[in-house]
Protein backbone atom coordinates (compact mmCIF):
# COMPACT_ATOMS: atom_id res chain seq x y z
CA UNK A 1 0.00 0.00 0.00
CA UNK A 2 1.82 3.12 -1.11
CA UNK A 3 0.74 6.40 0.85
CA UNK A 4 1.29 9.61 -0.60
CA UNK A 5 1.63 12.82 1.26
CA UNK A 6 1.27 16.13 -0.32
CA UNK A 7 4.47 18.50 0.01
CA UNK A 8 2.42 21.27 1.90
CA UNK A 9 0.77 18.93 4.20
CA UNK A 10 2.63 19.95 7.35
CA UNK A 11 2.32 23.88 6.30
CA UNK A 12 -1.51 22.90 5.87
CA UNK A 13 -1.94 21.06 9.57
CA UNK A 14 0.54 23.55 10.94
CA UNK A 15 -2.07 26.50 10.05
CA UNK A 16 -5.13 24.82 11.73
CA UNK A 17 -6.47 26.88 14.42
CA UNK A 18 -6.89 23.93 16.30
CA UNK A 19 -3.32 23.04 16.34
CA UNK A 20 -1.96 26.54 17.02
CA UNK A 21 -4.06 26.38 19.96
CA UNK A 22 -2.91 22.82 21.21
CA UNK A 23 1.05 24.14 20.59
CA UNK A 24 0.03 27.55 22.41
CA UNK A 25 -1.48 25.01 25.68
CA UNK A 26 1.49 23.34 25.43
CA UNK A 27 3.57 25.75 25.28
CA UNK A 28 1.79 28.13 28.08
CA UNK A 29 2.06 24.58 30.52
CA UNK A 30 5.56 24.31 30.05
CA UNK A 31 6.33 27.72 30.96
CA UNK A 32 4.44 27.66 33.91
CA UNK A 33 6.96 24.47 34.63
CA UNK A 34 10.40 26.54 33.81
CA UNK A 35 8.49 29.49 36.03
CA UNK A 36 9.05 27.14 39.27
CA UNK A 37 12.09 25.70 38.64
CA UNK A 38 13.68 29.39 38.08
CA UNK A 39 11.83 30.86 41.27
CA UNK A 40 12.75 28.05 43.48
CA UNK A 41 16.56 28.46 42.45
CA UNK A 42 16.53 32.21 42.36
CA UNK A 43 18.63 34.57 44.63
CA UNK A 44 18.34 37.60 42.78
CA UNK A 45 18.33 38.75 39.53
CA UNK A 46 16.74 39.83 36.39
CA UNK A 47 16.44 36.48 35.32
CA UNK A 48 12.51 35.21 33.51
CA UNK A 49 10.87 33.03 31.93
CA UNK A 50 8.78 34.55 29.35
CA UNK A 51 6.10 32.64 26.83
CA UNK A 52 6.23 34.90 23.63
CA UNK A 53 3.58 33.58 20.26
CA UNK A 54 4.22 33.82 17.13
CA UNK A 55 1.92 33.34 13.79
CA UNK A 56 2.08 29.61 14.32
CA UNK A 57 4.56 28.62 16.74
CA UNK A 58 4.70 29.74 20.43
CA UNK A 59 8.04 29.84 22.23
CA UNK A 60 9.46 29.43 25.83
CA UNK A 61 12.58 31.56 26.35
CA UNK A 62 15.00 32.30 29.28
CA UNK A 63 15.55 36.17 29.37
CA UNK A 64 17.90 38.16 31.49
CA UNK A 65 17.81 41.63 31.36
CA UNK A 66 20.64 42.37 33.83
CA UNK A 67 22.53 45.22 31.94
CA UNK A 68 26.11 44.67 33.79
CA UNK A 69 25.53 40.48 32.56
CA UNK A 70 24.59 40.82 29.04
CA UNK A 71 22.88 38.16 27.32
CA UNK A 72 25.14 34.96 28.07
CA UNK A 73 23.56 35.38 31.74
CA UNK A 74 20.53 33.50 30.17
CA UNK A 75 23.35 30.53 29.02
CA UNK A 76 24.80 30.23 32.32
CA UNK A 77 21.35 30.45 34.03
CA UNK A 78 20.30 26.98 32.19
CA UNK A 79 23.49 25.17 31.25
CA UNK A 80 25.77 26.32 34.03
CA UNK A 81 29.49 28.33 33.54
CA UNK A 82 32.91 27.46 32.96
CA UNK A 83 33.65 28.55 36.28
CA UNK A 84 32.09 25.20 37.73
CA UNK A 85 28.41 26.98 38.25
CA UNK A 86 26.09 24.22 37.53
CA UNK A 87 22.81 25.13 35.40
CA UNK A 88 19.52 24.91 36.71
CA UNK A 89 18.42 23.73 33.25
CA UNK A 90 14.47 25.70 34.04
CA UNK A 91 14.03 25.11 30.11
CA UNK A 92 15.50 21.42 29.89
CA UNK A 93 13.69 20.15 32.63
CA UNK A 94 9.94 21.73 31.88
CA UNK A 95 10.32 19.92 28.16
CA UNK A 96 11.92 16.78 29.42
CA UNK A 97 14.96 17.01 27.86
Amino acid sequence: MAVFVYPDCNDTVAHQPGVIAAVAAVAAERAAVARGVLLTNRAEGYAQIELKRGDVDSFVVLVDRDPAAGSPAAAAIEFGNRYGGGGIGALSRAFGL
